[in-house]
């Protein structure tokens, strides 16, 4: 079996297990941390390896954040006398799983689309900040406009419905706060929605500290598979924005 076909049919496994973990949660009420993680962990480990190398940023995000976080941390306690006990859990972690479903839905539309054109599955904002310097070889130049222009469109709506000015993770930490979110990605009535929201949080709190920012106060080199990987987070949370849920 070539490569490409066994990345689909592991990436169907891992789409069949989030939507069964999804219906426990959803339909039949259990907590997360009341279902075990290790069928979708299984299933995740096994399909790293198989995405294909444009898409590496979203590999290396599953296999060393998501992964290893998937599951539901032990409770740490001490007893009367100080002596530490841990209690052991197998349950899943609601924000791993938030990020789970973020990251599969992305690369299951990459499968079906299956692009001949870098930029078919590009997000138009994207494009019209990025392209021209990307055809350039201005590499760094496009992932900073990119990423920037995420930054301004969430701002603008932000300032809009609140009347205050953030900027970069301060801005995304308040647009899409659990509590009280000014931009909703998730359905809150849920503990998935919660979960969903939760996971685009950290994307895109992540998004302004590790990749914005950096480009932004450093003179940053990168190469032309890079840029374009980074081009494509960019267009999944762009994308994301545009599937905001009044």
């Amino acid at each position: 079996m070539k490569v490409m076909d066994k990345f689909k049919e592991q990436l169907n496994k891992c789409i069949q297990a989030i939507e069964r973990i999804a219906n426990m949660i959803n339909l039949q009420h259990i907590p997360s941390d009341n279902i075990s993680y290790n069928e979708l962990y299984n299933a995740l480990y096994q399909l790293i390896p198989l995405i294909p190398q444009e898409y590496y940023i979203f590999r290396d995000r599953l296999r060393d954040k998501i992964l290893p976080n998937l599951k539901t941390p032990d409770l740490i306690s001490r007893n009367q006398y100080g002596q530490e006990l841990v209690t052991l859990r197998n349950g899943i972690n609601p924000y791993s799983f938030g990020e789970v479903i973020a990251t599969i839905k992305y690369l299951n539309e990459y499968n079906n689309n299956n692009p001949s054109s870098i930029w078919d599955n590009i997000h138009p904002q994207i494009i019209s900040v990025a392209k021209s310097r990307y055809d350039k070889e201005h590499y760094a130049d496009a992932v900073e406009a990119a990423f920037k222009e995420i930054n301004t469109r969430v701002k603008s709506i932000y300032k809009h419905r609140t009347s205050v000015e953030k900027d970069g993770s301060k801005l995304m930490q308040a647009a899409f706060s659990i509590q009280n979110p000014v931009i909703k990605l998730g359905d809150l009535s849920t503990e998935t929605g919660i979960n969903i929201q939760q996971g685009y949080l950290e994307m895109f709190v992540g998004a302004m500290v590790g990749i914005r920012n950096p480009q932004a106060h450093c003179n940053l080199t990168l190469s032309k598979s890079e840029a374009l990987r980074k081009l494509h987070f960019a267009s999944m949370l762009m994308y994301k924005l545009d599937n905001e849920l009044i």
